[in-house]
């Protein structure tokens, strides 16, 4: 019998993959690598209730990074409600004008914006 035919000879000599089967293979790696939301020191956690407070009282412009199993998301606005019982803020983000509840576990970084 000729070599191709031994073991995996055959398929050796003719391995190739489509562009969508590879594509598919990608996402479905970056799917099983799942990111862990860092854990937050209480002293930043103080400092960022802070903020919370003052941007509330204040109406200060404020730039939230939540986190996100692919990627941060960075949102920036005005505080205009922190709802302790539900553990989340009402936002108006500064760029469309909409509001949105934000759950308190997914922020990990409140800057004050300066100048605005």
């Amino acid at each position: 019998m000729s070599k191709k035919l031994e073991g995996n000879g055959l398929f050796e000599s003719s391995r190739m993959m489509l562009p969508e089967h590879r594509e598919a293979y990608i996402r479905h790696q970056r799917q099983l690598v799942r990111r862990t939301p860092p854990l937050i020191d209480p002293q930043a956690a103080e400092e960022m209730s802070r903020i919370l407070a003052s941007a509330l009282q204040g109406k200060v412009l404020v730039a939230i990074t939540l986190f996100d199993e692919k990627e941060n998301v960075r949102l920036t606005g005005h505080v205009l409600r922190i709802d302790m019982s539900r553990r989340q803020i009402r936002l108006r983000k500064a760029d469309d004008g909409e509001t949105e509840w934000i759950r308190l576990d997914q922020i990990i970084d409140i800057v004050a914006e300066s100048g605005i």
